[in-house]
């Protein structure tokens, strides 16, 4: 029962703590670098307990041990180091959620230590599979502002004699020209556009709006009207530096729920090349 115990235990959780490792340091997951990895690992738990050596001999074989599966992980990939390091913490955070497990059960640090050794099996793989979840979670968390960072603007819009923010994402599938004035358009929903103004101003606007002029925009996902709207100043930012731009304003209705208060407005990569 021990031999079959450590094999699965160590198997599995040499391989999650790799895998998360890995994603931690943006890398791709190699499936066969992390089986070889685990399969050595296991084989060195097997024998482990029959070495009859001192404190200092047993540190050796584990931080040689490391060393050995940190090699045959991340050998020649980006970060090496760190990813060592990283698994290194991955290994520590799963025994250390089982050793927490112990301690909230019994209150005794004696106890915990008791139950992290013989824990059942079933125990200790969900909690490793539950930390290695929650890190991927936290992953891809921490990835999704960064990757979207270039994208992010903010918008700031003149018409009317009324100053209007956006918060504005560059839609690289954005490629709506005014085929009157050949200026690129950036869109928006007429309602957010309108509720922007003055309370008499928004009135007046959706009054005028089915006579404002329109345009046909083809995509993908099939055609719709958008009404074009001539601002008397646009300036886009990033960051803190702003530039004003040379576009059209183009209205969608009935579109409110693509647009919401993280991205109020597509912006069009041709418009970020008419700074002015």
């Amino acid at each position: 029962m021990y031999i079959e115990f450590v094999i699965a235990d160590n198997f599995l959780l040499t391989y999650l703590a790799g895998a998360a490792a890995t994603r931690l340091c943006k890398n791709k997951v190699n499936v066969w670098r992390l089986i070889a990895a685990a399969t050595v690992g296991t084989a060195v738990a097997v024998f482990y307990p029959f070495i009859r050596a001192g404190a200092f001999v047993l540190a050796l074989v584990k931080l040689s041990l490391w060393a050995v599966l940190c090699v045959i992980m991340f050998y020649k990939t980006p970060r090496a180091g760190v990813a060592g390091l990283m698994f290194l913490g991955c290994t520590f955070a799963f025994g250390g959620a089982t050793y927490a497990i112990g301690l909230i059960l019994f209150s005794s640090a004696s106890k915990a230590d008791e139950f992290t050794r013989k824990c059942p099996l079933f125990i200790t793989l969900g909690v490793g599979g539950i930390v290695y979840i929650c890190v991927r979670y936290c992953i891809k968390r921490m990835r999704l502002p960064h990757a979207r960072a270039p994208y992010e603007y903010g918008a700031e819009i003149t018409f009317g004699g009324k100053c209007m923010k956006f918060s504005a994402f560059l839609d690289t599938g954005n490629c709506v020209f005014d085929g009157r004035t050949g200026l690129p358009v950036i869109i928006t929903d007429a309602d957010s556009f309108a509720q922007k103004l003055d309370s008499t101003a928004a009135v007046e606007f959706v009054k005028r709006l089915p006579t404002l002029r329109k345009i046909t925009a083809r995509t993908h996902g099939g055609s719709a009207e958008i009404y074009i709207v001539e601002a008397t100043d646009i300036t886009v930012y990033s960051d803190r530096h702003g530039h004003k731009i040379n576009a059209m304003v183009g209205l969608v209705c009935g579109q409110g729920k693509r647009f919401n208060k993280e991205h109020e407005m597509l912006l069009n990569p041709a418009a970020m090349t008419e700074g002015v």
